[in-house]
């Protein structure tokens, strides 16, 4: 989305040259959580290799949605030795996102041709922590707990003169 601020646009004084005539712009981004796939941290089929095996369901999924409990881990039990467990792919859902990416752009004219353009980007504008990465492996240590998250807010600042 663009949108030039009318503040001040058509003001000729000073305050109007600086603080009118600002383009806001910006990306939205709305996700929600992956289905990811609940899995055994051990051989349990004893097939070696690269086989995935999975755990049962044993209660229902809920989702405290902490770092250390993204879900409930007690819904999940291992299976019997050398068994299948019935827990589906797409089990789990992870954290979903949230993210503003921000820019503010101003052009300052001088003279006949000469130009400076001020710009503003600010990357996750309002800061605020972004989950992903959750362990489902099961019997590992981390079972259930967010491992990674996303950039905090980055700023980066920009002039171009033209002329």
């Amino acid at each position: 989305y663009i949108y030039d601020l009318p503040i001040l646009r058509n003001n000729k004084g000073l305050a109007g040259s600086i603080l009118g005539g600002w383009e806001l712009s910006g990306i939205t981004l709305i996700q929600s959580g992956l289905a990811l796939n609940p899995t055994l941290s051990y051989d349990n089929l004893g097939l070696g290799g690269n086989t995935t095996d999975r755990p049962n369901i044993a209660g229902p999924l809920n989702y405290p949605g902490t770092v250390t409990q993204w879900f409930s881990t007690s819904a999940f039990a291992a299976p019997a030795n050398l068994a299948f467990g019935n827990a589906q792919e797409g089990a789990i859902r992870g954290p979903g996102r949230l993210n503003f990416n921000l820019s503010m752009f101003k052009i300052f004219s001088f003279k006949e041709r000469a130009k400076l353009r001020f710009g503003a980007e600010f990357y996750n504008a309002f800061n605020h922590t972004q989950f992903h990465d959750v362990n489902t492996s099961f019997g590992s240590s981390l079972f259930g707990q967010v491992t990674d998250t996303y950039d905090p807010r980055t700023i980066e600042l920009s002039l171009k003169l033209s002329f």
